[in-house]
């Protein structure tokens, strides 16, 4: 909706009902993002995700109404919903920067810092003159440096007589594959070290596609850090 910041209820339920008009001569309209964010603004939340659902259904890549959509399940705590339209927005749209910001704090909310890191990377290489990315970005990397502390803390302070060195699986540790090898990957993506990043993405992922999506994600970086090096705009 353009411009009015003021808008009063007789407005927006005149628009409401203008819309409503249009998709029900024209299901498969953009207008049913509109239509959403007035409902949205009106309070009619569950009116509002109808609207947005059967909308996407015919509009897969309508990035701001996925957003939208998203930003209230986030709202609601419906927090698994909230973060599976955000890294859609961001699949559509990678240099959206508020899907990354809310999609970084659900990661972090999960302890999933390595996620939280590599999200806000890939938005910084289109928004790098942002410095609450910059900052936000920092914070994580203290996080992570805090976590790795106490990890070794905990090994080293384990008396030697009850590790049982001998007895340790290495590739069936899954906890160390979730905190540290997942950082170890944003760690060297970090440092421009492309190809362990890569090695590291390949080992951490079962699933084919999980797998083939970050590895693209790892190439987008890869890229978008080329191009803001050479002086280039990291948009095509």
């Amino acid at each position: 909706m353009s411009g009015k910041e003021n808008i009063n209820e007789h407005e927006l339920a005149e628009m409401e009902k203008k819309y409503e008009e249009i998709l029900l001569e024209k299901p498969e309209s953009n207008s049913f993002s509109l239509l959403a964010q007035i409902l949205y603004k009106q309070g009619k939340i569950d009116k509002a995700i109808g609207v947005l659902i059967r909308g996407l259904g015919y509009n897969k890549n309508n990035v701001k109404a996925r957003f939208l959509l998203g930003k209230i399940y986030y709202e609601m705590w419906m927090i698994d919903q909230a973060k599976r339209e955000m890294e859609k927005v961001l699949e559509i749209a990678p240099d959206n920067l508020e899907a990354a910001k809310l999609l970084s704090q659900i990661y972090r909310s999960e302890n999933k810092l390595g996620k939280a890191l590599e999200t806000l990377s890939i938005a910084y290489t289109f928004h790098n003159t942002d410095e609450n990315v910059l900052r936000e970005m920092e914070e994580i990397k203290k996080e992570i440096s805090k976590m790795e502390g106490q990890l070794s803390k905990q090994v080293f302070e384990t008396p030697v007589s009850s590790r049982k060195i001998k007895e340790i699986k290495i590739d069936d540790s899954s906890n160390n594959k979730e905190v540290y090898t997942e950082t170890m990957a944003n760690l060297y993506v970090e440092q421009g070290q492309y190809d362990k990043a890569r090695v590291v993405l390949e080992k951490i992922f079962t699933n084919e596609d999980e797998k083939n999506l970050a590895i693209e994600k790892l190439e987008k970086t890869k890229l978008n850090k080329m191009n803001l090096t050479a002086g280039f705009s990291s948009k095509e």
